[in-house]
């Protein structure tokens, strides 16, 4: 149960990192950013299962190598390149995946032993790649916004981005009930 509310607030944290931002800057140095982000990440190690650790480990280092840079270099505009990091570092994950015999996708299919049908390797490397594609995408803009303005940044990383995600989503979600349908896939 602990774990589980620390994964909860880590999230909460992470999902309203741009509006903790947009009304911290205010109070406090950049550095405190970077301080806050490396607790969390001790935080959700922590409770990272034991046989996840070496598979996750790269990724939080990752992150706290930025978390470091964070207090070191102690400027406005390293915390507001967190959002594309994370985009960049989804991208990477995901099309790194695609190079091997099982994509991402397929593999959490498979781990949470959900059923799958002869058309379910294509259709997840397919939809591997496009969000692989979205978060080199996303990642692009969110570093433009932050060149823009504050306020730019803020209504692109906390409330645009998401909507795009959830519109992927959705559109992911119609677009395959359509294909099982066509193939003659049932779900059971």
């Amino acid at each position: 149960m602990q774990a589980n509310v620390v994964k909860l607030l880590v999230a909460i944290f992470f999902v309203s990192y741009p509006f903790i931002v947009f009304f911290g800057l205010s109070y406090f140095p950049p550095s405190f950013f970077g301080l806050v982000l490396m607790a969390l990440l001790a935080f959700r190690y922590g409770v990272i299962k034991s046989d996840e650790r070496m598979l996750m480990l790269p990724i939080l280092l990752v992150f706290l190598t930025y978390a470091v840079a964070m207090v070191v270099i102690d400027n406005d505009r390293m915390v507001l390149y967190y959002p594309a990091l994370v985009s960049f570092v989804m991208c990477a994950v995901f099309a790194n995946s695609l190079r091997h015999e099982e994509s991402l996708l397929l593999r959490l299919v498979k781990a949470r032993g959900m059923t799958t049908s002869s058309h379910t390797p294509g259709y997840l490397f397919w939809l591997t790649g496009l969000w692989a594609l979205f978060f080199l995408l996303n990642g692009l803009v969110s570093l433009w916004s932050s060149t823009v303005s504050l306020s730019v940044w803020t209504l692109y990383n906390g409330l645009i981005s998401y909507f795009i995600v959830a519109i992927l989503s959705a559109g992911e979600w119609l677009f395959r009930r359509h294909y099982k349908k066509k193939k003659g896939v049932i779900d059971p």
